[in-house]
């Protein structure tokens, strides 16, 4: 085992489960992707004086970059002027499906150019999208695939749909999960048009898709005092940080330094070491046990140590 590690890995204190809604119902469903799909990324959030860089109520909403399935790209930044619905879906979200229409008719009912929607694909490739989004026929929505879930997951996204309210300011109004009724859809839209916070959403049972995420660590053994170790739960972000553990993870006897890439998809971290003191996998059970004991709320189960 790593010299140390115990220590640490007991210090750690878990962050709470993000609760999406009391009484919601959830159904897990597989996805896929291939690898031809758009890749979404997140971007440098333009700043606005006095404001917080975040993706709750209040917060300057942190900026991304996403493409249509034929590659035409959208920045949320680029979209600042007006209000803006980013709406998570799936076509594997049977509430999804029933929503988009009616987002449709709400920008159709304000104008195009006074509300832009970005309907962002959760997980899926481009093939299982373009069906669908054929069939809405709303030229006027602005599409992001993305297949890897790097705007879900800095969105806090666990279920779907999940849609999040902007004002032309690029301030979040309002957050809401679950499939929106046309009558709420128009409050929070007035709300982020008046540059206010909107309604607090009423009480009631929301049938809500979990998304489907694969909850992997990766070790790649680069050398012989060297592992490269991949996974989206070394991310840091509003609901989750993973820092603690790899500050703690660098100050290990036996650990000779930690190159950190976490801006990439996925995260990784390149670790070399004594081998005399330690092995590539006695780091990679301890770092996927105090990840797992730090828990990470967009995953239901454990993480999987997979070698490559």
């Amino acid at each position: 085992m790593i010299r140390g590690l115990i220590d640490w890995r007991r210090a750690l204190i878990a962050l709470p489960v993000l609760a999406v809604v009391a009484g919601a119902a959830y159904v897990l469903l597989p996805r896929g992707t291939d690898a031809s799909t758009p890749r979404a990324a997140l971007a440098d959030t333009p700043s606005v004086p006095g404001a917080k860089i975040g993706v709750r109520k209040g917060a300057l909403a942190r900026d991304f970059i996403g493409q249509s399935p034929d590659g035409t790209p959208v920045r949320l930044s680029d979209l600042r002027g007006k209000p803006t619905i980013i709406n998570f879906w799936a076509t594997w979200c049977t509430s999804c499906l029933a929503e988009l229409p009616d987002l449709k008719a709400v920008q159709q009912d304000i104008g195009a150019d006074r509300l832009n929607i970005i309907a962002i694909n959760a997980g899926e490739d481009s093939s299982a999208a373009t069906g669908f989004l054929k069939e809405l026929d709303a030229p006027a929505f602005r599409i992001g695939m993305d297949p890897t879930l790097v705007v879900a997951d800095a969105y806090g996204v666990f279920g779907l749909p999940q849609s999040v309210f902007v004002d032309g300011e690029g301030v979040v109004r309002a957050v809401y999960t679950g499939q929106l009724s046309k009558e709420l859809m128009h409050q929070y839209v007035q709300a982020a048009s008046a540059g206010t916070d909107g309604p607090e959403a009423p009480t009631k049972i929301r049938l809500i898709t979990t998304v489907a995420r694969d909850h992997t660590l990766e070790v790649r053994p680069s050398s012989k005092d060297a592992v490269d170790l991949r996974s989206k739960s070394l991310r840091c972000d509003e609901s989750y940080c993973a820092t603690s553990v790899i500050d703690a993870l660098a100050q290990v006897d036996g650990i000779r330094g930690v190159d950190r890439r976490l801006s990439e998809d996925p995260p990784r971290i390149l670790v070399t070491f004594d081998e005399a003191r330690t092995s590539a996998d006695d780091i990679a059970s301890g770092i996927a046990d105090a990840l797992n004991k730090l828990g990470d709320p967009l995953y239901s189960r454990p993480l999987d140590i997979a070698r490559k």
